[in-house]
């Protein structure tokens, strides 16, 4: 029992340092830095970042990030830009922040955010060439800060997909249980019916017996009532071994649907505690 707990612990404490270690890993790997992009044969300066997640996670990610603070995105010429929003809380100035979310080239699992930030209505075409303002520092500390957003939000669908595989084991589980259960009431119910026959066989013996000086219709009467009690306990036998064979096999499937239920289940525990982290 105390090697057991110890195990245990010892196992919680290596899923916090594997957490920790992951933490510390994206951490490392997704700082802001400057870049460039093209938009309408021009070069504009951006702040980019690198997410460990498809496109589709970064995109939902980011629109949940403006929707909580207030800004509903639209489409613009290959951009979503969420018009007066602010880079940061000291900004007296709102911008227009343009995003973009790429596949990253020869890595399919991460993506590139981009962010360009222009004056509130201003057309992109009109932004100076040099940022005497500081909008890049701002845009890339802006990017600094949503990705603890993506991480969670990334979670949270990792979450929910580990839910319904959860869901879809416990599922088969009590189908298992379910069955298993059906199974020994039909064992019973068999066993039930080959007492009751062997009752009747030793009956139908006596009246075998009985018979021996009754005519041939009576005795052939008697015979083939015997001989049909006979068939039936063949019959009641091979129903029992069919349903026996059909018990331990979903027993067996039931011992290993557990195993599988008691995984899923710490697949998610394992994503609820990197969430808390």
């Amino acid at each position: 029992m105390y090697l057991c707990s110890k195990l245990m612990n010892m196992k919680k404490a290596l899923l916090i340092l594997m957490v920790i270690a992951f933490r510390f890993t994206t951490f490392a790997q997704q700082q802001a830095y400057e870049s460039k992009i093209e938009y309408q044969k021009t070069m504009q300066q951006v702040a980019a970042i690198e997410v460990p997640y498809k496109t589709d996670i970064a995109e939902d990610a980011i629109s949940d990030y403006m929707l909580k603070k207030g800004f509903k995105g639209s489409g613009s010429k290959g951009f979503t830009v969420y018009r007066g929003a602010k880079l940061d809380d000291a900004d007296t100035d709102p911008s227009d922040l343009y995003f973009k979310v790429e596949k990253k080239k020869k890595d399919k699992d991460y993506s590139v955010i981009t962010l360009l930030a222009t004056k509130a209505n201003m057309d992109i075409l009109s932004r100076p060439a040099a940022d005497s303002t500081g909008q890049i520092e701002k845009a890339k500390n802006f990017l600094n800060n949503i990705v603890p957003y993506v991480d969670e939000h990334n979670i949270d669908v990792e979450i929910g997909k580990q839910q319904d595989v959860l869901k879809k084991a416990q599922k088969k589980l009590n189908s298992y249980i379910s069955d298993s259960t059906g199974l020994e009431k039909k064992i019973r119910d068999l066993s039930a019916d080959a007492d009751q026959n062997k009752t009747d066989i030793l009956k139908q013996t006596s009246e075998i017996q009985n018979s021996v000086s009754s005519n041939d219709d009576v005795k052939n009467k008697a015979q083939k009532k015997m001989n049909k009690l006979l068939d039936e306990q063949d019959n009641i036998r091979k129903k029992l071994r069919k349903t026996q064979a059909d018990l331990d096999e979903t027993k067996g499937n039931l011992i290993n649907q557990y195993k599988e239920v008691d995984k899923q289940q710490q697949a998610l525990d394992a994503l609820k505690a990197k969430k808390k982290m």
